[in-house]
């Protein structure tokens, strides 16, 4: 069962992205301003962030080597 809700969250961050690119293909069909549509995309770009951060904290969650558990954790930290 607490898969079934991580994937529904997953999912519904999917479907936002999607809808921002959407969003972002109707700002260029109506030409938008330039950093408007900049902005747009550094929303879209900052959703697919959070979304890879989330997946990979899970991951690693279930990794046994904490040598590598450790690694991963910094580079989740530091992106």
């Amino acid at each position: 069962m607490a898969q079934k809700n991580w994937q529904n969250a997953e999912i519904f961050q999917l479907r936002r992205l999607i809808g921002q690119l959407v969003g972002v293909e109707k700002m260029f069909a109506h030409q938008a301003k330039f950093l408007e549509i900049l902005q747009q995309l550094e929303a879209v770009r900052g959703n697919l962030t959070s979304l890879e951060k989330r997946l990979l904290e899970k991951k690693v969650k279930k990794f046994k080597d904490q040598e590598l558990k450790k690694a991963l954790n910094y580079l989740l930290k530091i992106s």
